[in-house]
């Protein structure tokens, strides 16, 4: 791929099944996209439309006995890792991609020191052994700004606040000099100070780093805040990207706009809030054609076929899967 060395991460026509009751039905879809260095690419959407299932088909995390990629490439750095067995894959995991999940506490071993987890990592991936994979997670820990970090070296993650479990693992993460780091609602069981705290770490480190990251999240402020690019996902499909300040300023899809619509803003009256009608679709009663086209209060005939994701013709670099407000000639051919 010639465009490897810009895009560490390119996504390509990823679809992801999972078996319920003897039958195999798609979780998420024909979802393309990439991610440049030094770029953050906000995944968003209601809980349920495919975030996380995009990640952890990204990571090759999707659990065999009951999941499966059936189509479409994961591409990092012009490497394909979809057909890579896990033996493979664990070379790659915490080393060229690390993922931060959502609760720490059930991702760091409780019974091992928090230090030790960090070295792990290194230990692993790396020649580093003994003090001096100690002395280099000793710094990652002072990086991430754990405060005392040699003292609390040793200790273990029930003895920490949630904002520094999640600050561990931002340093598990880190320990490799990973291309790419996958952000899944990491700061979702924080509070709004420790959030801000985590959100500005993260802006910190990428910027240090040069890496690209994905931030996957349902809560729009947060997008605000940290993305370059906004990928909106409904019902296991990507239907509008755009850059953030794009997004927030024109939303097209009918979706987006009840997102932007049902979040609280300082400059508007809480009265005006709009709560989304009805539910996403389960993966084993999805429509034929749009999959927003029961809630969505533009719906027209059209929308009885499932309309392709295209860029704007006033700007190739906004796309939309909707017939009705998608102006682009493909659509309308």
């Amino acid at each position: 791929m010639s465009e490897a060395g810009e895009l560490p991460l390119a996504v390509d026509g990823l679809t992801t099944a999972f078996r319920v009751e003897g039958r195999w039905y798609d979780a998420i879809r024909d979802v393309s996209f990439s991610v440049a260095r030094n770029e953050t690419l906000a995944l968003v959407g209601e809980s349920g439309c495919g975030k996380s299932i995009t990640a952890l088909s990204i990571m090759g995390l999707v659990p065999k006995a009951n999941g499966r990629i059936t189509a479409g490439r994961v591409l990092l750095d012009g490497r394909d890792l979809v057909p890579l067995d896990e033996t493979e894959m664990e070379k790659i995991r915490g080393n060229a991609i690390s993922m931060i999940f959502q609760e720490p506490m059930t991702s760091l071993n409780p019974v091992l020191p928090i230090g030790f987890q960090v070295a792990e990592a290194l230990r692993y991936h790396t020649a580093l052994t003994g003090e001096a994979a100690r002395a280099r997670a000793l710094a990652l820990l002072e990086h991430v700004k754990v405060p005392s970090a040699a003292r609390r070296f040793d200790d273990y993650p029930h003895q920490f606040s949630g904002g520094m479990r999640q600050r561990v693992m931002i340093a598990i993460a880190l320990a490799c000099s990973p291309q790419i780091i996958l952000a899944d609602e990491p700061t979702t069981a924080l509070d709004v100070t420790i959030q801000a705290q985590v959100l500005a770490l993260l802006a910190e480190l990428k910027s240090e780093t040069g890496m690209a990251m994905i931030f996957i999240t349902h809560n729009l402020g947060v997008v605000a805040s940290i993305a370059d690019r906004v990928a909106v996902m409904y019902a296991g499909d990507l239907i509008e990207i755009a850059p953030v300040e794009e997004l927030f300023e024109h939303p097209m899809h009918p979706y987006t706009e009840a997102l932007l619509s049902s979040i609280p803003r300082v400059d508007r009256d809480a009265g005006d809030l709009k709560p989304i009608a009805g539910q996403v679709p389960p993966i084993t009663a999805m429509p034929s054609g749009c999959r927003y086209a029961d809630r969505c209060p533009l719906r027209v005939p059209r929308c009885a076929t499932m309309p392709p994701l295209v860029g704007l013709a006033v700007d190739p670099n906004h796309q939309v899967r909707c017939w009705v407000r998608a102006a682009d000639e493909s659509v309308s051919a």
